[in-house]
């Protein structure tokens, strides 16, 4: 949906919860002092009406903050998040690692997360450079292990997670990326990457038919 279109369905919906709520609230006041003039009929359909907007309109606000959030925990995972973006350490090793020197980058950011250990989003990207840079698909899981172990929000666990098992897939250990789908799945099913798992998982118990659903899209 575009933006213009969401906001003139945020809108409308906030017009039309203050009609009905001046409609039910004119039929109370009738009812209160002149119960001849008023209709509790049509008061109770203004309060029903007026419940179900309340309900679509807070169902529209949650479905847009959960996927404010879930794009905030894809880029903390991929950019490194936002707190370390204006460090100079983050810079150098960046400019290391487009210069072709990774393993000099890593040792920047290792530096980093000593003396500011509380930038866990530091690991994730130290497990992109061996991922992507170097093919280290050992460290780079390894560095994500390590990761999962310290508390998290369930956005960023789901994330570190999803791409873990996907390293242990590279790693050829079916067992473990599985276990891990699953428990994405079943227990952070709610945020994005655990819904990236649950598809993954599909596509594992029916292969075929994922590949005639590609095919026909």
């Amino acid at each position: 949906m575009s933006r213009t279109a969401k906001t003139s369905l945020y809108l409308g919906l906030a017009i039309c919860c203050a009609l009905v709520g001046w409609g039910y609230s004119s039929q109370h006041s009738l009812l209160q002092r002149q119960p001849a003039a008023g209709s509790r009929g049509l008061m109770t359909v203004y309060l029903i009406a007026l419940i179900a907007m309340v309900i679509a309109l807070v169902a529209l606000i949650a479905s847009d903050l959960s996927r404010f959030f879930g794009q905030r925990a894809r880029e903390w995972f991929a950019q490194g998040g936002a707190p370390i973006h204006s460090a100079p350490e983050f810079e150098a090793a960046e400019k290391l690692r487009s210069s072709g020197q990774p393993l000099e980058a890593i040792g920047v950011l290792r530096e980093f997360l000593q003396n500011h250990p509380g930038e866990l989003h530091v690991m994730s990207r130290i497990a992109e450079i061996y991922n992507y840079d170097l093919r280290n698909y050992l460290a780079a899981a390894l560095e994500y292990e390590e990761l999962l172990k310290h508390r998290l929000d369930s956005e960023q666990w789901a994330w570190g997670a999803l791409h873990l098992a996907k390293l242990y897939g590279r790693l050829n250990e079916p067992e473990k990326s599985l276990a891990l789908l699953q428990k994405l799945d079943a227990k952070y099913g709610n945020t994005v990457a655990g819904r990236r798992a649950r598809k993954a998982l599909e596509q594992l118990e029916n292969p075929e038919g994922g590949t005639d659903e590609q095919a026909q899209s």
